[in-house]
């Protein structure tokens, strides 16, 4: 799977959930001030890690 090219997905979330996406990039910011994040970047890593996931799983059930 090419994971390389990135593309904009907008998402609904919970006003929740976006508030503790942002609470947590406030936590790396504040951890590397050098380095800007933001809740979509934090968002984006956590599907992207959850997608990898499900798509080993499926992977290896398959063979």
């Amino acid at each position: 799977m090419d994971t390389k090219k990135k593309v904009q997905l907008n998402l609904y979330v919970p006003e929740a959930y976006r508030n503790m996406l942002q609470r947590l990039a406030a936590q790396r910011m504040l951890e590397n001030p050098k380095r800007a994040v933001s809740g979509s970047t934090i968002a984006a890593e956590i599907l992207c890690e959850y997608l990898k996931k499900i798509d080993g799983t499926e992977r290896s059930t398959t063979k």
